[in-house]
């Protein structure tokens, strides 16, 4: 168990407000720049250091000049006025990769429905027990069938290039404190993979030749981009660190959600409007 004084753990829940490019670097495939996927599953993801880099950016924008506090905080950096010959430190806040809870895809019976699967609820169960949480509910479901979980769906339904038939209505397990999605259905994990694999977003980027108009010879790209409406969450763990000085894990936590809160940026072409995100904290044991 957690020692509550020492250290306490909470949920940061992003939604996408717009596309998110979190990039793992060019590629030879068809797809030049593609986005960072779990080496397991496959499964599109944000690295910590993605998330941790967006947090730490957001507190430096909206506390102002107090390198000192976002050393401590967020741990030591030159570009944050850390003198290089003190001893580096690791910071009060240790963050998770931002893992995949819901995914939208397109549909023939709303604009779009969100769908996620077993083992995405069993990691999610497996983090919420981290948290001090009382373990979800273990559902299942295979082939080409789903399970309804928010808004009354029955039947046939097309998502993409494919069927699932909506076998039954389930209580959602996912706890009532994360966003609320209209319409989510619990895919088979097969189907789920094909999904994150097949129905991200790809567009074409070029570069305008300034003097003859057109698009500049080897300036054409693809980019990889997952979707608007998204959802995924990190773990964040806070620490009262080994330093007397700093405060104790739940102020950290407190002073922290404070600054961090409502929207954030996150992953790469910020001037293009990508990576905004609506942010949520869930605070771990119930609280």
């Amino acid at each position: 168990m957690l020692n509550k004084n020492q250290n306490c753990v909470s949920f940061c829940v992003f939604y996408a407000i717009s596309p998110i490019h979190a990039g793992s670097g060019t590629s030879l495939a068809a797809v030049d720049l593609p986005i960072q996927r779990e080496r397991h599953t496959n499964w599109p993801h944000i690295q910590a250091s993605g998330v941790k880099g967006a947090m730490r950016a957001h507190y430096r924008d909206f506390v102002g000049d107090k390198k000192e506090e976002i050393n401590y905080l967020f741990g030591s950096d030159t570009q944050d006025g850390w003198d290089k010959n003190e001893e580096n430190i690791a910071g009060a806040v240790s963050v998770s990769d931002a893992k995949l809870l819901a995914f939208p895809v397109r549909s023939n019976i709303a604009p779009f429905v969100w769908i996620t699967c077993p083992a995405i609820l069993k990691r999610l169960s497996n983090d919420w027990e981290f948290a001090e949480n009382a373990p979800l509910k273990n559902l299942t479901v295979e082939g080409e069938r789903s399970v309804c979980l928010e808004g009354k769906l029955s039947g046939d339904v097309i998502l993409e290039d494919m069927v699932v038939t909506v076998d039954k209505e389930e209580q959602n397990p996912i706890p009532q404190e994360f966003p609320k999605l209209e319409k989510l259905l619990l895919v088979s994990n097969d189907a789920f993979k094909y999904a994150v694999e097949n129905c991200t977003e790809i567009q074409t980027q070029i570069k305008i030749d300034s003097e003859k108009g057109t698009a500049q010879e080897g300036a054409l790209r693809y980019q990889e981009l997952l979707p608007a409406d998204s959802v995924l969450y990190s773990v964040v763990y806070f620490s009262r660190t080994a330093f007397d000085h700093i405060p104790k894990a739940e102020t950290v936590r407190a002073h922290i959600q404070d600054v961090i809160k409502n929207f954030i940026q996150i992953g790469g072409d910020e001037t293009l409007g990508r990576g905004i995100c609506r942010i949520n904290w869930i605070n771990g044991g119930g609280k």
